[in-house]
């Protein structure tokens, strides 16, 4: 986590696009289908599911897996995490947007009184290149904290 005053001006001229949600919407279907034997409806979007999205991502970062395979899992996996994020969050202003720099979506929240933005793709490739030791649900918690505190002007991104 950290003040994005850098990604304040990105973000800005960007707008949200249905496109974006619909692709995050397929992504996390397709990753929940694609695990659905292993996990039964374990995946269910629910907060406690992300123990078993780490756990996924702790297997692959400890196996030898294709480069191709590792950033389907970052695309579809932070499409899950978005999932949840949506869900727990329904109540409140949320977009996505793309963010070029890094070539994802950022789903934002709380726009235009605060902005609480979450790279989830981003999440994910760190914990599988080892470069992010901090657990899933250890970031999507800090990240609903921030939510749940935001005062006016807050901004802050989370991966």
């Amino acid at each position: 986590m950290f003040s994005s005053r850098f990604f304040r001006k990105r973000v800005q001229h960007n707008r949200p696009s249905i496109e974006h949600a619909s692709l995050v919407e397929r992504r996390a279907e397709e990753f929940r289908d694609f695990y659905e034997e292993r996990f039964g409806y374990q995946l269910n979007y629910s907060q406690n599911s992300l123990h078993i999205l780490d756990a996924i991502l702790s297997e692959a970062r400890n196996t030898a897996q294709p480069d191709v395979f590792r950033q389907w899992l970052a695309e579809h996996g932070g499409a899950y995490l978005f999932k949840v994020a949506s869900m727990r969050f329904s109540g409140w202003s949320q977009q996505y947007v793309w963010y070029h720099p890094l070539e994802q979506a950022v789903m934002v929240i709380g726009v235009p009184v605060f902005r609480i933005s979450l790279l989830a793709q981003q999440a994910m490739l760190q914990r599988l290149d080892v470069t992010s030791n901090l657990p899933i649900p250890v970031l999507f918690s800090r990240f609903e904290k921030a939510v749940l505190t935001a005062s006016d002007g807050d901004d802050l991104l989370f991966m």
